[in-house]
C-alpha cells in the first residue's frame, strides 16, 4: 500500500487523503462519501483493501474515486480520494467536517507540510485543530497508527494528550519565533492554574494566521479558581515575557464567568499580543476583579498597531482609515489620516503619547515601539 504521504494528490486537483478515527465499518464509507461530496451513492466508486479491485471492475466514470485501506490503532481506514467533473469540489477542511458530522466521529486530513506527523482534525461539532500522529514504525511492530497530541478536547478521545501542536504552527508561517513566545505564555498560564484548559482561538486555530497574527487563547478554569486566575494571569505571564501593557475589556465586566484580557509584551514584536478569554467552567465563587485597566491613549496605540498590520497585509483603504480615525478619537485628537500611512501612524503615536502625559510611562514606551514598527514595516517594508 502506498502511504498517504506518497499519493501526490493536491486539493486543487480534487485529491484528498483522510484518516478515519475510531471504528468505521466498510459499509459506512459509501454513504459518508456521498454525503461529503453531495452526490448520489452510485456516483462513488470504492476499491477496498490492500489488493484493491481489478481495473475492469471499477466504475471509472464515477466522479468520486476512492481507494480505502484498513489500518490499525487509533485509525481504522485511510482513504485516498479523487473527485472530478463535479459542480462543487469541496476543500479538505469542508469535506472533513462533512464526514465527521455525518459519522459523529473524528476525521483527519493531511496538512500541506513536509513534516510527516502533521495532520488536521475535523470534529463532529464543527471544529478543526492540528494533530500530531505517528505512522507505524519499529517501536510498534503491530503496525498501528498513534495519535499523540491534538489541539482540541474531544470526548471520544479521552486518552490523547491535548496541547498546542507548536511545530506545525511554525512550519505554516516558516517562522518558529512566535512559537517560542506562545509556548512560554501557555506554560505560564498552566502554572497559574494547572486545572485550567487552554484552546487556541482565531486565526491560529484555523490555520489562517501569518507573521502579523496575534495570539488568541481561551482559558477555561474551575469556578472556584476564576477570580484568582483573572487577578493573577498578568503576574504569571510577566515572568515568561515582561509585560508592557494590560487591559480588561469593559464589555465583559458585567458577565460573572467571562473576562477578555489583552497583553502587550516588551521583548517580542507588538504584533504578538495576547488576547486571553477567561471562562469559568462552573459558576465563579466570590467577587471577580475586572482585571487590568487600559486607558484611552493605550487603546489608541493599539489602533496604531492594528493600522500597521492592516497596511502590511494589503487591506482596504477604508479599513486602514477606520483604525486610524478611531485611534485619533481615543487620543482626543482632531487629526485625521491623510493616506500617507507611515506618517499617519507616527502622528497617531505622537498624539497618544501626548494624551497620556508623564503619568503613564507604559504609553510612552508603547508609542516608541509603534514608531519603530513603522520604520521596520512601512518604511523599509511595505510603503506607506
Amino acid at each position: 500500500m502506498r502511504s498517504a504521504r506518497e499519493t501526490g494528490a493536491t486539493v486543487a486537483e480534487g485529491g484528498y487523503d483522510y484518516f478515519l478515527v475510531g471504528k468505521w465499518e466498510a459499509g459506512e464509507l459509501l454513504p459518508a462519501l456521498a454525503e461529503g461530496f453531495r452526490v448520489r451513492p452510485d456516483e462513488v466508486d470504492i476499491a477496498y483493501g490492500e489488493d484493491g479491485v481489478a481495473a475492469e471492475d471499477r466504475n471509472w466514470a464515477a466522479p468520486v474515486q476512492c481507494e480505502a485501506y484498513p489500518v490499525h490503532g487509533d485509525c481504522s481506514w485511510i482513504l485516498q480520494l479523487y473527485a472530478h467533473g463535479l459542480a462543487e469540489v469541496p476543500d479538505s477542511r469542508t469535506l472533513g467536517l462533512r464526514l465527521a458530522r455525518w459519522a459523529g466521529r473524528v476525521v483527519l486530513y493531511s496538512a500541506p507540510l513536509i513534516r510527516p506527523s502533521a495532520y488536521w482534525m475535523a470534529t463532529p461539532d464543527g471544529r478543526v485543530g492540528r494533530v500530531r500522529m505517528y505512522d507505524p514504525d519499529d517501536d510498534r511492530p503491530d503496525g498501528t497508527w498513534r495519535l499523540e497530541t491534538m489541539e482540541l478536547t474531544v470526548p471520544q478521545l479521552p486518552c490523547v494528550t491535548v496541547d498546542v501542536v507548536y511545530e506545525m504552527i511554525g512550519d505554516e508561517i516558516e517562522d518558529h519565533r512566535p512559537v517560542h513566545a506562545l509556548r512560554a505564555l501557555v506554560a505560564a498560564l498552566r502554572e497559574c492554574c494547572p486545572e485550567g484548559g487552554l484552546e487556541l482561538r482565531g486565526s491560529l486555530a484555523t490555520g489562517t494566521h501569518d507573521r502579523f497574527s496575534d495570539f488568541d487563547l481561551r482559558w477555561t478554569v474551575p469556578g472556584e479558581r476564576f477570580a484568582e486566575a483573572v487577578a493573577g494571569a498578568g503576574a504569571y505571564l510577566g515572568r515568561s515575557l515582561p509585560l508592557l501593557a494590560a487591559r480588561s475589556d469593559p464589555e465583559c465586566h458585567d458577565t460573572p464567568g467571562r473576562r477578555l484580557l489583552t497583553y502587550f509584551f516588551r521583548d517580542v514584536p507588538l504584533f504578538w499580543r495576547l488576547d486571553l478569554e477567561v471562562r469559568a467552567a462552573t459558576p465563579p465563587a466570590g467577587p471577580v476583579p475586572a482585571g487590568g485597566e487600559w486607558p484611552l491613549p493605550l487603546s489608541a496605540l493599539a489602533n496604531a498597531v492594528g493600522a500597521v498590520k492592516a497596511v502590511a497585509r494589503g487591506r482596504s483603504e477604508e479599513e486602514i482609515r477606520g483604525l486610524l480615525d478611531r485611534g485619533f478619537a481615543r487620543a482626543g485628537s482632531r487629526e485625521r489620516p491623510t493616506g500617507r500611512w507611515a506618517a499617519d501612524v507616527v502622528r497617531l503615536a505622537d498624539a497618544a503619547e501626548r494624551a497620556a502625559g508623564d503619568g503613564d510611562p507604559a504609553a510612552g514606551e508603547l508609542a516608541a515601539r509603534v514608531r519603530e514598527l513603522v520604520r521596520d514595516e512601512l518604511v523599509e517594508g511595505v510603503p506607506g
